[in-house]
């Protein structure tokens, strides 16, 4: 269970790094990046928490993972309705209908998802990872589409 502990706080803080210089970028952009700083503080926040106590029950852990998830997902879905339709906006409201599902599931059934916490997580990274895939590809050809037409 520690390997699962060093595994996600090594997912949260990369994870949050990365929302975090999203966030930077879009604002030197003068575009919103207000979630993007909000979701990479609550990401490195749960990973900082979980370093500092390698040895919570996984009872805890499994409502740390829970709580990570569901905020997420629910900045996700604020988020995506505040993207334009055409740039792929029922990917990130996908993308965070997962996370949210997964964070939910893990609450109803603490114990279960103890016991089947890897399984649960791989599906929840194959899906969530194959939404945002679908929306980066989406979102390039938006960017790509756009630079085209004012060249």
């Amino acid at each position: 269970m520690l390997s699962l502990v060093a595994v996600f706080v090594a997912y949260a803080l990369v994870d949050g790094a990365f929302a975090i210089a999203s966030a930077v970028r879009a604002a030197r952009r003068h575009e919103r990046w207000g979630l993007l700083v909000l979701n990479g503080i609550v990401s490195i926040a749960a990973g900082v928490v979980a370093l500092l106590w390698p040895g919570i029950t996984v009872l805890a852990f499994v409502m740390l993972i829970a709580a990570s998830a569901i905020l997420s997902g629910a900045f996700m879905f604020v988020s995506a309705f505040r993207l334009n339709v055409d740039h792929g906006r029922v990917w990130l409201v996908l993308g965070g209908l997962a996370s949210l599902v997964f964070g939910i599931l893990l609450v109803l059934a603490p114990l279960a998802g103890a016991v089947v916490l890897t399984w649960w997580i791989g599906a929840y990274a194959l899906i969530f990872g194959c939404f945002l895939l679908i929306l980066a590809f989406r979102l390039r050809a938006k960017k790509d589409e756009s630079s085209t037409q004012h060249a």
